[in-house]
């Protein structure tokens, strides 16, 4: 499989896996694809139910399977993308894929600073407890900032 290919799969099973209803008549999560062009995320996601909670994610697909001594996925970030998300003010993560496994991803938090991801925990597979998890995680970064533009000089 070429690596496009890879990386694709890897983008549509993420997107199955953040849209799972987990007993609800809704999903959590609302995934935006931002495009090609646009840098270090894939995605925008929201919550369903509170649109204005949002975060973002860089999504990498593998076919390379585990390291041998810790049970990590075989994903990479470099050091340039981690210090974006870094610096973004919304939560980011970055979700590793199993594109060999249907159903199979991992969450890992990348919003302090850090060293480049050599390879990605499996500590943290993307479940409905982990999607609610996330969910009140999110919800919980927005409530605490006031996020109302008042004062514009565009306003009439």
């Amino acid at each position: 499989m070429a690596k496009e290919d890879i990386g694709e799969r890897g983008e549509w099973l993420f997107k199955l896996l953040m849209t799972e209803l987990c007993g609800r008549p809704d999903p959590y999560f609302r995934p935006r694809f931002l495009g090609e062009k646009y840098p270090t995320f894939d995605f925008i996601i929201e919550v369903v139910d509170q649109p204005s909670c949002f975060f973002f994610v860089q999504v990498k697909g593998t076919t390379l399977g585990y390291t041998v001594k810790e049970n990590r996925l075989r994903v990479q970030v470099n050091q340039d993308d981690v210090d974006l998300m870094v610096a973004y003010p919304a939560p980011t993560y970055v979700v590793g894929i199993d594109v060999n496994q249907n159903g199979v991803g991992y969450l890992l938090s990348v919003n302090e600073p850090r060293d480049n991801v050599a390879s990605l925990t499996t500590q943290f597979p993307i479940d409905c407890n982990a999607l609610k998890d996330l969910r009140d995680e999110v919800i919980g970064f927005w409530s605490t900032r006031n996020m109302v533009l008042a004062g514009s000089r565009f306003k009439e």
